[in-house]
């Protein structure tokens, strides 16, 4: 009977010290981060310039079974200056009454400024706070990335859901690439690829995604336009991209538009016929997609069958141009691997090619092109 009780007092000693309780904080006690912007400091170019955006939950419409307020009630801006990034954090808790929380923290915008200047040191902060989730996404500003911060859209309350929101459809769509910041952590950890980050710009009322970012190690070197980054989600991650709109041939200012439906690509790796050593890289990418609109009524004669070869072989031949041009751009200019090649080659030819080169500088000269592939599955219906 006795080790019974003892038993029964040991199981209730343990069941108190396993509450989880002791330690709990209420969501009105925390200042939750949902953005931060990092410029550089205008009164010190030594110093960084930390912005956030802040959530009033009393304010957000709905909340306590009250209407709210309008986006410019709902959040609260505030900056903050300091030598570092947790420096100019331990600032921005010394101008609060609640305690930090960084766990809810969705966008980090960083200034192009910055960003051609080099983003380790920010960067290192992120990767060291424990509050920070890998799930965020690190945006690049042009201009100031605190205005990213300072839009008033009238299509959400709260400015980050709308961006938040602009990134997700994108990326769901296809049209805009979903880099988080363990994807940047994992690239810049990677001597076989490169990083890349979406490039924005943001007015007073909304904000333009203008393609992406080029990074060389933690360092923009360039940009891509949306058709160049297009071209890249297709051959690289096999995503549908954007429409195409190419003139028609012998018209003054006719235009047929092309929506890709569905992609599929590979990498080919195979040895240069024209040298004794070496490999190029040729993507296949073949694309379905729709006619959506052709402009010049009655351009559409003859047989349904030639019309379709024309309009393939027109729409192959523009969707090549733009990816020979992105190639140029990325390999030339930037000399960055963002298309992951170097994961190819060190996987699949790691001694004949990868430990007798180095990629970082060799990539700039590696041959490589694409060949599209396009069938057209819907003409679209025209008058007579």
């Amino acid at each position: 009977m006795a080790k019974r009780w003892l038993l029964v007092c040991m199981m209730l000693i343990v069941s108190c010290m396993l509450t989880g309780c002791w330690d709990r904080r209420e969501l009105e006690e925390r200042a939750s981060i949902l953005a931060i912007a990092v410029d550089v400091d205008e009164e010190n170019e030594n110093n960084y310039r930390m912005t956030v955006q802040i959530p009033i939950p009393i304010k957000i419409a709905g909340s306590s079974g009250q209407g709210g307020g309008g986006n410019t009630d709902a959040v609260k801006i505030m900056s903050v200056t300091g030598r570092t990034i947790s420096d100019a954090t331990s600032n921005l808790q010394l101008r609060l009454n609640q305690r930090l929380f960084l766990g809810h923290t969705r966008v980090l915008a960083v200034s192009e400024e910055i960003a051609r200047e080099g983003i380790e040191h920010i960067m290192d902060w992120f990767r060291r706070e424990p509050q920070i989730r890998r799930l965020l996404w690190p945006i690049i500003v042009k201009g100031k990335a605190a205005s990213l911060l300072e839009i008033k859209p009238e299509l959400a309350q709260i400015p980050v859901v709308f961006i938040m929101d602009l990134i997700e459809n994108g990326q769901k769509m296809g049209i805009i690439p979903n880099k988080t910041l363990g994807d940047f952590f994992n690239a810049t950890s990677n001597k076989a690829m490169q990083p890349l980050l979406n490039y924005v710009e943001a007015s007073r009322n909304e904000v333009k995604w203008k393609g992406i970012a080029i990074f060389r190690n933690h360092r923009m070197v360039g940009s891509l336009n949306p058709n160049h980054t297009w071209s890249l989600l297709q051959i690289r991650d096999k995503k549908r991209g954007g429409d195409v709109v190419v003139k028609l041939p012998e018209t003054e200012d006719d235009y047929v538009t092309f929506r890709p439906r569905f992609v599929d690509s590979n990498l080919e790796l195979k040895p240069l016929l024209r040298r004794e050593e070496g490999l190029e890289a040729i993507y296949h990418c073949e694309i379905q997609g729709d006619i959506v609109e052709l402009t010049k009524q009655g351009y559409r004669k003859g047989a349904p069958e030639k019309f379709i070869k024309e309009m393939e072989a027109l729409i192959k031949k523009e969707m090549e141009e733009r990816a020979e041009q992105m190639i140029v751009k990325v390999q030339k200019q930037y000399n960055s691997d963002i298309f992951k090649l170097g994961l190819k080659l060190r996987g699949h030819h790691y001694r004949d090619y990868w430990i007798k080169h180095d990629w970082i500088q060799d990539f700039r000269n590696f041959p490589i092109r694409v060949e599209y592939t396009i069938k057209l599955r819907r003409l679209g219906m025209e008058m007579q």
